[in-house]
Parts: structure tokens; sequence; C-alpha cells
């Protein structure tokens, strides 16, 4: 085989399913076998596959223009009317809108806007950025050094000293053994304690995930989001929400900061911004942080050579319309309900915690129940019940040893009854069957 797979093994090449046609939840390979996907693709098919409104808004616009730079003062049709959409869905809007090809991108877009932002307003020491341990924000340079996955580093060079990281709201394994919603927030507390140690003075952002999703399916607790808003605020740090994967009603709102009323000064989206049917991503920003550069005399130098691209433009602005008209938020809210509910009525004791918001659920996998002790990392549990649901034409993804389905948002009340029956069996015959708990 020629092409490198991401998180690819080299020296296992058979493990290649050639997936060649999906229709709404269902995807099918080169041997016509059958899979419910759980996790549409990566966290992103949100309108589901097949959609022949998306495939005719590509086509009528590769008919007309599919591809010209927006440098240089030109633009497009469909990149005007995307940008304003998105511009004014912002919360605390209307922002401005730079879009990028992906999700990294988005994440990088931020930061440099960020720190140019400071520099503007004559402050260009204020460089530095925290962020999260368990955070996922791309795979790119200035992304990478943003995550809090030290093994997605390893082999690339010396860490970034701009960067630092705090923990999560991981109240399953709170570091202050803390009880979820009736604790001090000591997690948001530590941003405050990391820009005292730094200097706030030298920090120019903080970028998290509203809800972490390669973390590990992490729900903070109800005042955590708000309560880092009002700290940034107070320290002049700007709040970059990076909604890649709750974007787009993934958590039951079309945006993860919509569950807490929070308004963050830049917001990092892609994946559900087109359900995965062209590359696309954007970093949005408010009016407030962008008015130094609108005063400023000098050209913002960053952009893309397919930042705008018509024919992914359209397709987004498309798919937004899908997703509202068809009301995919309310539908993710009431069916990741009905979901968690579901895996909340299993009695596996290898099963620790069901947690989730809208339709992002995770479940963590544990030796012992009681005293929450994780499994022996050598011994693959996650992954061994990921391929036996595979086995079983169930595509759901093990992050470790927690399990998170995010299938997409037109999933069926059926469909999940068959996710979670798959689940059950998997774990009754991969996992309690070894002796594993």
């Amino acid at each position: 085989m020629y092409l490198v797979r991401p998180f690819s093994e080299p020296g296992n090449p058979e493990a290649t399913v050639c997936i060649v046609s999906g229709r709404g939840c269902l995807v099918r390979d080169d041997g016509g076998r059958e899979y419910l996907d759980a996790n549409a693709g990566l966290w992103l098919v949100n309108a589901g596959y097949g959609r022949p409104e998306l495939l005719a808004a590509a086509t009528r616009q590769l008919e007309d223009l599919a591809y010209f730079p927006v440098f240089w003062g030109f633009t497009n049709p469909p990149a005007l009317r995307l940008a304003s959409r998105l511009a004014e869905l912002m919360p605390g809007g209307p922002g401005r809108v730079l879009f990028t090809t992906g999700g990294a991108e988005a994440v990088e877009t931020a930061i440099k806007v960020a720190r140019r932002y400071h520099f503007l307003r004559g402050e260009p020491e204020r460089t530095g950025i925290i962020a999260r341990h368990r955070a996922y924000h791309g795979l790119t340079g200035t992304a990478l050094a943003a995550g809090g996955f030290p093994a997605y580093k390893e082999g690339f060079g010396p860490p970034d000293p701009d960067f630092s990281h705090i923990p999560p709201p991981y109240c399953y394994r709170c570091p202050w053994e803390q009880a979820k919603d009736c604790c001090g927030l000591e997690c948001a507390h530590a941003l405050e304690a990391e820009l005292r140690r730094r200097g706030p003075e030298r920090v120019a952002a903080f970028v998290a995930e509203p809800v972490a999703g390669v973390g590990g399916v992490l729900v903070p607790p109800q005042g955590y989001l708000p309560a880092v808003q009002e700290i940034c605020r107070r320290y002049g740090v700007l709040f970059i929400a990076d909604e890649i994967i709750t974007g787009f009603g993934r958590t039951g709102r079309l945006f993860g900061v919509n569950h807490w009323g929070v308004e963050p000064d830049l917001m990092c989206l892609a994946k559900g911004l087109t359900s995965g049917y062209l590359p696309l991503g954007a970093c949005l920003i408010s009016e407030a942080v962008w008015k130094p550069f609108a005063e400023s005399p000098s050209a913002f130098r960053h952009g893309y050579t397919y930042s705008g691209h018509a024919a992914a433009c359209a397709v987004g602005l498309r798919n937004l319309e899908l997703i509202l008209d068809e009301d995919l938020p309310g539908r993710s809210a009431r069916l990741g309900e009905y979901l968690l509910n579901s895996l909340s009525a299993l009695d596996h004791p290898a099963v620790g915690e069901v947690r989730g918001l809208g339709l992002m659920v995770g479940l963590e996998l544990v030796a012992d129940r009681a005293t929450r002790q994780p499994f022996d990392p050598k011994r693959w549990v996650g992954w061994e019940l990921q391929e036996a649901c595979r086995r079983e034409g169930v595509l759901l993804r093990s992050l470790g040893d927690i399990i998170s389905l995010s299938p997409p948002l037109v999933i069926t009340e059926e469909q999940i009854d068959l996710v979670v029956a798959v689940l059950d069996r998997c774990l009754r015959t991969e996992v309690d069957g070894k002796g594993l708990s």
C-alpha cells in the first residue's frame, strides 16, 4: 500500500477497510459489508452521508466557479454569504470570519490573531498560550504545541516554551478529588494560578474545547466556562473556544459554548461546518478583537491558498441551512439523552462512567469500578472493544480505554438501540468474559 494513513501502523497494512459509499448513518466497504457509523467519520458528518442537497450545492458552484483566491481584494459570493451568516451566529457577535481549510489551521489562525491583537495594542510581549492537558487542537505545528498529549509531540523537536498546560475539568478523575457540580471549580482556578505563575502580561490567550473530545468526552461542571471567561477578561487574556468538534449541533446546541452563555473572543470551526462534504474551517473573531486590526495601517499577513474556497463555502452554507431548518441541534439534544440513558442502563463491572452532552458521549472502562482503577494500558482493552464492535457492524472509537460515540445527528432511536445492543454484547464477550473487569 502506498497510502500513508494518519496514525497508521506501518507493520499492519491488512487492517485497512476501504469505505466506498454512505447513506444516512450507514457506510459500505468495497466488499459490500455495511456498518453503522457511530463516529460520524471523525465527529463531523453531522447531516449524515449521501445528502443530495449538499451534492447539488457543490455541483452548482463547481459549474460556475470552483475556486479563485480571496487574496488582494478578491472574493466570491459563497464566501461572502457564509461569512455573513457565521458572523451573525457568533455568540456576542456579529464578528469577523477568516476561512481556513480545516480545524488545525483555524486554531493556528486564532493563536496568530490573539498574538497580533496584543502587538497592535502595544503589548508585543503577550505571546504565551495556556491550554489544557488532554486537549486536542490539531497536528500542525502551533496547534500541536497547544495540544495536551505528549505522545503526539514525541520526535518532532523540543516543546515550545510559549505554551503551558493546566488540568482539564475531568470530573471522574478530579485531581482535587471533588464531586462534580458541587466543587469549588479548582480546575478553573488553575487557570488563574498559571497566569500568575507566568505573569499575565506575557500571556496572549487561553484555548479550550467546551467539551474535550479526543481527551475523553470531558463535560465540564456547570460554572466552569463562565469562570474561565471571567478570569480571562480580568487579566486581559483572550479566550479561544475550539468548537471544531462541538460546533453545529453536536452537543445539542448550535455551539458548545451556548450551553453556558459564554461569549468567546475567538472561535475555531471546521468538521460539522460542511458535514465533511468538502474541507473547510473558519476562525471567528469578535468585533472588539478585530478593532485594532481595522485601525492598523498594516495588513494582517495571514491566509491560506484555499481560504474562502467557493465550492466549499457553498456546501457550508447549504449544510448550515439543513442543520437549522431540520433543527439538528434539538434532535441531537433529544437523541443524545436517549443514548446516554440507554448506555447508563447497561450493567457492566468494567463500565466506570457514562457521560456526554448531546450526541457526544463517552464510556470509560475501568478494571475496578469501586476504586476507578484503570486497566493496564498494555491490555488495549478499549481497542479490543472497538474492533469487536467493528466486526459486529458498528463503528465507534476508543480513546485509550474511553469509548466515544458521536453518530450523525440524523441517527434514529432504532439505530441507537442497535449500537447499544452491539456494545452490550461486545462488553460481555470481549471485556467481562475475559475476566478483565
